[in-house]
């Protein structure tokens, strides 16, 4: 009776104080709020934060945060999370932008931090995750963000995908650049890695009623089609690319970010990653996806990937040539 006592006393001045006031702290309270919410997170549900390590090539970084992201996003019952990711000295380029720009997509993601040395990393988990009873000088799991294996490409495609939060400047400006380009035609947007250039050849002349739009850095039929055109030189970003490989109705290209876009957003992609690994069959196929991770004979593969579009896109084949039911 006498701790209820204490606590209607101070209830009360509290009230009182709030009462002489010209305005409610709205702030104040919402600050207390907050942290007694953050207090019982950081109690029940641990980790809270969700550490990573990059330790393969730059260039694989942004397609292995969104790896990550989705990994965490299918494990993790409630809507937002935190990340920490740890990063080298040589990390500092413009891939570490793309990253944080992959980052900026995810619809759960609540915070982020960036940290160069794992000691600091390690000093502020013990701050941001409740220490665990059964565990309690237990090191944190790191994340890997190497190159991507095979079976984490695997499971993006097995997963449920929640979808990306674009920027809507950046939507608005794709669908317009789109429409000035391929009007009401069929868009194909590529993006083949290097040394499948070539390909891009072959399927835009079997293809006359697509509009192929390309974002490789090196296109390999650059003017040699009349129905594909090179936009890498339009200087757009990454978020206005993934927004290219959301809104065109399908996709042909390397199996990074870009393609984890256009499986996000349900459209038909040819994804090309290899692989290593004993008896791996080169072409792996469902509904909406065919997935090249083997070393494939040029003429072959621009059959199956052609193939491929007709049937996802309704095309019907006239002397040797698809068209536009």
């Amino acid at each position: 009776m006498k701790n209820d006592s204490k606590v209607m006393l101070f209830g009360r001045r509290v009230f009182n104080r709030l009462r002489r006031m010209n305005v409610f702290p709205f702030t104040l309270v919402y600050s207390v709020v907050s942290a007694a919410l953050k207090a019982v997170e950081l109690k029940l549900l641990c980790p809270a934060v969700w550490p990573g390590e990059a330790s393969g090539a730059a260039e694989a970084l942004p397609c292995g945060v969104m790896l990550w992201l989705e990994r965490i996003a299918n494990r993790r019952v409630e809507r937002q999370f935190d990340l920490c990711l740890a990063l080298r000295s040589e990390d500092a380029n413009d891939r570490l932008h793309d990253a944080f720009s992959v980052m900026l997509t995810s619809p759960r993601l609540r915070s982020v931090g960036f940290y160069w040395d794992l000691q600091r990393l390690a000093d502020d988990l013990s701050l941001l995750q409740w220490p665990r009873r059964h565990e309690p000088n237990a090191q944190p799991a790191y994340e890997r963000l190497g190159s991507p294996s095979l079976n984490q490409f695997e499971e993006f495609l097995r997963s449920s995908h929640e979808g990306i939060a674009l920027p809507i400047a950046a939507t608005r400006d794709a669908q317009t650049l789109l429409k000035r380009q391929v009007g009401g035609a069929l868009a194909v947007c590529l993006n083949l890695p290097v040394g499948l250039q070539p390909l891009a050849a072959a399927i835009s002349a079997a293809c006359p009623a697509v509009q192929f739009v390309d974002l490789s850095a090196c296109p390999g039929n650059a003017g040699c089609a009349v129905n594909s055109r090179s936009l890498h030189a339009y200087g757009l970003g990454l978020h206005e690319r993934m927004a290219l490989a959301q809104t065109a109705d399908a996709y042909v290209g390397a199996f990074d970010e870009l393609g984890c876009t256009a499986i996000v957003s349900g459209r038909p992609a040819v994804l090309f990653a290899g692989v290593s690994g004993e008896h791996l069959h080169p072409i792996r196929q469902d509904e909406a996806t065919m997935w090249v991770c083997g070393p494939m004979e040029p003429t072959a593969l621009s059959q199956a990937v052609v193939q491929f579009l007709a049937l996802r896109l309704g095309l019907d084949e006239i002397d040797g040539r698809l068209y536009r039911n």
